[in-house]
């Protein structure tokens, strides 16, 4: 930046038709006037008198040309970037107006099926003017960049707010709940699904008012778009995948937003946040939910009876529509208000902990964790991973221990651990796997990992005993696959009722629809 001059700077300002020339000259004049104007001076004096903001300085200075002006809305600053566009900060050059613009990413400019469906969300949205949806007032072209303007809302996302302050109090949660509700609502009644219900889609204003955003997923129903369906984001493809559903059923929306209500009382997401589409895709991931009462035991009964209902994985037995879910909404509103904060029975509480620690059904216990088999006998081997696979492990199997331990040198405590337990089997391998064994258990770092040795009874007196503690097991033979099996889970701790199931490995998904992952990405365009 201090290799440009402030004349530079002010030239480049006025190519861009920033600012004439006569207040640059006034801005020069109060920085110590021209040629004696040092850079920052001048940059400084500029911001003094709000003529430039630092989004545009930065870019001037970064030698952009192009993107300050989009009809006749000057942009000031950046307010996100998403997949397929920005959004803006921008005011109008003669009515002074503030708006949010966004702007269709350049790399899309020429994708036809892109733009049909910027234009499409721009078409849809500008029928609707309710308090609880940002309108939109105009789609243009620019320079063959399309555009949309809509009102600029003074605050910051939901997922943001959430972000900030954890938990919410559950009236304040359902309070914005009603908001979003009574958005959707509106939309149904112009016969418009969002499909794209999340954190980030809701924007909440200074008053703390929630507005729907970012309809780009959304269908009409009655113009075929709910029945072939337009590009939809990874969650929802999830979800219906796995509820039978046909693809943009109209109760999605409620499923989320039931996981946004969760989200803003708990603090802590419902779906594993990842960016793995497999992850994301999967079954387990929509099934395996924590129940609301394990993370608030007292949470008031109306309100987990509300959560429970829109996220009911059973699509035929969720709340059905959004006017049907606002009512809910306000009658446990009403309620709280009037003083019936019972909280949710702590027998109940306890038995859906047990519900969700039961679905680590045995077939899917090791689900999330590497075993490392160290082992040169043929039969072991095919026993071990056999067994291990059947219940959910990733089974790594080496009959050479200097190949097998190589896979733990040179870590230290900040790198991923190559497996979660190492079983070393002396059948085939002899005092060669006790040595292993012991220099394991004696490692810097690998004495801390869970290890089982197998020994025949003809080599157990080899067995030191520092080398066994309570996560180093030692057992005979002939090996008992159930006892093996049962300290696996213990070492693991597997059996912790607070644990977060990971996604079930599966094999490729096939997608046969547009999938859009609708998270941000770096701003790079």
């Amino acid at each position: 930046m201090s290799e440009l001059s402030a004349e530079q700077l002010a030239q480049r300002i006025h190519e861009c038709d920033l600012m004439p020339i006569k207040e640059l000259e006034s801005t020069f004049r109060l920085a110590g006037g021209r040629g004696r104007a040092s850079f920052n001076d001048f940059i400084m004096k500029l911001l003094e008198q709000e003529k430039l903001t630092n989004w545009q300085i930065s870019r001037l200075t970064d030698g952009h040309r192009r993107g300050y002006f989009y009809g006749e809305w000057k942009v000031l600053y950046l307010i996100g970037a998403g997949t397929f566009a920005r959004v803006y900060r921008a005011v109008h050059r003669r009515s002074g107006e503030v708006k949010a613009v966004k702007v269709l990413r350049q790399r899309y400019s020429t994708d036809n099926d892109t733009r049909e469906q910027f234009l499409r969300e721009a078409r849809m949205v500008m029928k609707l003017r309710h308090p609880n949806i940002v309108p939109i007032y105009e789609v243009e072209e620019d320079k063959n960049r399309i555009y949309m303007v809509m009102d600029f809302v003074e605050g910051q996302n939901l997922r943001e707010y959430v972000k900030a302050h954890q938990g919410l109090p559950y009236m304040t949660a359902l309070n914005i709940i009603r908001d979003i509700a009574a958005g959707l609502k509106y939309a149904a009644e112009h016969n418009i699904t969002h499909r794209d219900m999340k954190l980030s889609n809701v924007l909440l204003s200074s008053k703390g008012q929630a507005k729907l955003v970012d309809f780009g997923l959304a269908t009409v129903s009655g113009t075929g778009d709910d029945e072939k369906g337009g590009p939809r984001s990874i969650d929802y493809a999830g979800l219906e995948r796995i509820t039978g559903v046909r693809r943009n059923d109209k109760r999605s929306d409620l499923f989320f937003v039931g996981c946004m209500l969760y989200h803003l009382v708990s603090g802590v997401p419902p779906l594993e946040e990842t960016r793995e589409r497999m992850k994301r895709l999967s079954a387990g991931r929509y099934q395996d939910i924590r129940p609301i009462t394990s993370l608030i035991p007292d949470l008031p009964h109306r309100i987990v009876i509300l959560i429970n209902h829109m996220m009911e994985i059973d699509a035929s037995k969720r709340v059905q529509t959004p006017a049907l879910m606002l009512q809910e909404i306000e009658s446990v509103i009403k309620a709280i208000k009037g003083g019936d904060t019972k909280k949710y029975d702590e027998k109940m509480s306890e038995q859906d902990a047990q519900s969700y620690a039961t679905k680590f059904s045995e077939a899917d216990e090791g689900v999330g964790k590497t075993i490392l088999v160290i082992e040169s006998n043929v039969k072991v081997q095919d026993s071990l991973r056999e067994r291990l696979k059947s219940i959910g492990y990733r089974v790594l199997i080496t009959s050479d221990p200097i190949r097998g331990l190589s896979r733990f040198e040179d870590l230290d405590e900040a790198d991923d651990c190559p497996a979660d337990c190492v079983i070393f089997g002396c059948i085939g391998l002899g005092k060669q796997a006790l040595t292993s064994f012991g220099g394991f258990a004696e490692g810097d770092y690998t004495s801390k990992i869970p290890a089982i040795l197998i020994v025949p009874e003809n080599l157990e007196m080899f067995v030191k005993p520092k080398w066994l503690k309570g996560h180093r097991q030692q057992f005979g033979m002939p090996l008992k696959v159930k006892r093996l099996q049962k300290t696996l889970r213990k070492l693991l701790k597997l059996d912790d009722p607070n644990r977060q199931r990971p996604a079930k490995e599966q094999g490729p998904i096939i997608v046969n629809d547009p999938v859009v992952d609708t998270d941000l990405e770096k701003d790079d365009d």
